[in-house]
């Protein structure tokens, strides 16, 4: 896919400029969290997803992270398959994803994510805070057992976020993700977004958000979630987050819920 190299490239740019600073700005993160979903995405037959990622996360200059997440992937059926742009049903593809819906139980690692992020925009009086980022998928996951495709995808997205007032901000988040798609499948690439307020009252915040994005199976619908949920300040470094979310489409998961610990110092 031609849009790799430009992809690595910008990458590797940023590793290589920021690498000569990183012991001036130590700035970590560590985080992972499970989540747990139910749903058919338009293939008549529930699967349930378990995944849980792993991430570390480093910021060696002001307003840039650099993160890896390893994720662990659990499947109770293999009607469907993890993509960076989201869950794609199997039930129209053929080739190398053609698989009839079954439960078959499988579990293990994922495919591992790179991320580099910079807001290129402090926010201002009248201006959001505006943060690009590219996002790398590398095929580490057993495509054999259906828990990945093979393939790499990439990402490239913006997150907004503005102080409305007092507590209440507001966040949008726009990505377009490349999808590869294996020799004899159609996979598409997928735009997504996602919308919402979020108030925080001391150490506790609670937010809500619409998020969609188009569909990355032919014949599957697009998705459709609300996502609700809070975030409670454990410790000034530590905090845990849940969230409820319900599909809105056929080509979202019906349920889904979260639970997640993030420690950053």
């Amino acid at each position: 896919m031609r849009y790799r190299g430009i992809l690595m490239g910008v990458v590797l740019m940023l590793l290589g400029v920021t690498s000569a600073v990183a012991e001036d700005h130590p700035r970590l993160s560590l985080s992972t969290s499970v989540n747990y979903s139910v749903g058919d995405y338009g293939t008549g037959k529930d699967a349930t997803i378990v995944y849980v990622p792993f991430t570390l996360g480093v910021s060696p200059l002001d307003r840039l992270w650099l993160s890896v997440t390893v994720p662990f992937v659990y499947q109770d059926t293999q009607n469907v398959i993890i993509t960076s742009g989201g869950v794609a049903s199997r039930k129209e593809e053929k080739g190398k994803l053609a698989r009839p819906a079954r439960s078959t139980t499988e579990e293990g690692i994922g495919d591992v994510l790179l991320k580099v992020s910079y807001a290129i925009l402090e926010e201002k009086a009248l201006i959001p805070e505006i943060a690009p980022y590219v996002t790398i998928k590398f095929p580490t996951a057993d495509e054999t057992r259906g828990l990945g495709t093979g393939e790499y995808d990439e990402t490239i997205g913006v997150d907004l976020s503005k102080r409305l007032i007092h507590g209440l901000f507001g966040y949008l988040s726009l990505s377009y993700t490349f999808i590869g798609s294996p020799p004899g499948s159609d996979l598409r690439n997928s735009f997504g977004w996602s919308l919402g307020p979020a108030y925080g009252l001391g150490p506790v915040s609670v937010f809500g958000f619409l998020e969609g994005a188009t569909a990355i199976a032919p014949g599957q619908g697009d998705p459709l979630d609300v996502r609700v949920g809070a975030e409670f300040g454990l410790l000034p470094a530590l905090k845990l987050t849940g969230t409820v979310t319900r599909g809105l489409s056929k080509g979202s998961a019906d349920w889904g819920v979260s639970a997640g610990l993030a420690l950053r110092f």
